[in-house]
C-alpha cells in the first residue's frame, strides 16, 4: 500500500509540478458587483448645443440718447407771417425741404436768401430758418445800409458774404460741447462786405486802426445785437476773429451776449 501511495507523487516531481504546502489549493470565484449596471443615456438626456441668448426684455435695453440739441417746430401761420415780413424788406428768397441729422440737428423749414436787401446778395447759399432770415434783412436795413452810406466815395453795397449757415457741428467746430446754433439754422457768420466804389470790406481784428473800417465793422457789429441774441467777433475768443457770428439763441430772461 505504501508503494501504491508514493507512485502519483513520483509521477508529478518527475513532470516538474509544483506540490501545495497543505492540502488542495481552493479555487478563486470572481467577486459579483451589487451596484445596479448603467443604463445608456437617452437622446432627451445628451447635452445640446448652446442655445442663443435671447434678447433682454424691452424694459431691461438701456433708453436711446436724448438728442443733444432740438430744432424749433414752426407752425404754418408763424412761417406765413415771417415770409410776409421779408417780402416787405424786398428779400428774394425761397424755402428749402427739411434737413435733419444727428444730435438733434435740423431745420423743419429751411429758407435759401439770395438777396437780403433789393440789391444786396448774400452769398453763397444759404439754409437758415425764417427767423434768422428775418433777423439779418432787420439788421441789414436798419445798420448796415445806413453804416454804408456814409462810406466815401459814394460807395454801395452790393453783397455780403458768409462764412456758414446751417452746419450740424458742435461750438467752436470741437469734438465734445454743446452743439452751435448753426446745427438748427439759427446763426449765420459773416465774413466780409463788397461794395460798388470802393474795396470790400472784411471783418479782422481792427481795435485802434482809427479807420472809416474800423469804425464801419464797429457800427454793424454793435447794432447786430439790436435783432440778434448773440455777436461774437474779434476779440470774443481766437475762433472769432475773421468773421462776425449771429444767431438767435433763446435764453433765459432774454438775455443777449453780445461781444
Amino acid at each position: 500500500m505504501r508503494s501504491v501511495y508514493w507512485v502519483p507523487i513520483a509521477v508529478a516531481l518527475l513532470a516538474g509540478a509544483e506540490l501545495p504546502e497543505q492540502g488542495p489549493v481552493p479555487i478563486k470565484k470572481p467577486e459579483q458587483s451589487t451596484a445596479a449596471p448603467a443604463t445608456p443615456a437617452s437622446p432627451a438626456q445628451l447635452p445640446s448645443p448652446e442655445a442663443p441668448t435671447p434678447d433682454l426684455p424691452s424694459a431691461e435695453k438701456e433708453p436711446p440718447p436724448l438728442p443733444d440739441i432740438t430744432a424749433a417746430e414752426e407752425t404754418a401761420p408763424e412761417l406765413a407771417s415771417c415770409e410776409v415780413e421779408l417780402r416787405k424788406l424786398e428779400v428774394t428768397f425761397s424755402r428749402l425741404d427739411p434737413m435733419t441729422g444727428d444730435n438733434g440737428c435740423g431745420v423743419t423749414a429751411p429758407y435759401a436768401i439770395t438777396e437780403i436787401a433789393k440789391g444786396v446778395a448774400l452769398s453763397p447759399a444759404t439754409q437758415l430758418r425764417c427767423k434768422t432770415a428775418l433777423a439779418l434783412a432787420r439788421w441789414v436795413a436798419g445798420v448796415v445800409l445806413p453804416a454804408a452810406s456814409t462810406l466815401p466815395d459814394d460807395a454801395r453795397l452790393t453783397e455780403i458774404n458768409h462764412g456758414s449757415t446751417y452746419v450740424c457741428r458742435r461750438r467752436n467746430n470741437l469734438p465734445t460741447g454743446k452743439m452751435s446754433e448753426h446745427s438748427i439754422g439759427n446763426a449765420i457768420d459773416i465774413v466780409d462786405f463788397e461794395f460798388e466804389g470802393r474795396k470790400p470790406i472784411g471783418i479782422s481784428p481792427r481795435a485802434g486802426d482809427g479807420n472809416i473800417e474800423e469804425a464801419f465793422q464797429r457800427a454793424v457789429r454793435g447794432g447786430a445785437c439790436l435783432q440778434f441774441t448773440t455777436v461774437l467777433g474779434p476779440g470774443a475768443n481766437a475762433s472769432h476773429d475773421d468773421h462776425l457770428h449771429l444767431d438767435i439763441a433763446e435764453r433765459r430772461g432774454g438775455y443777449r451776449l453780445c461781444q
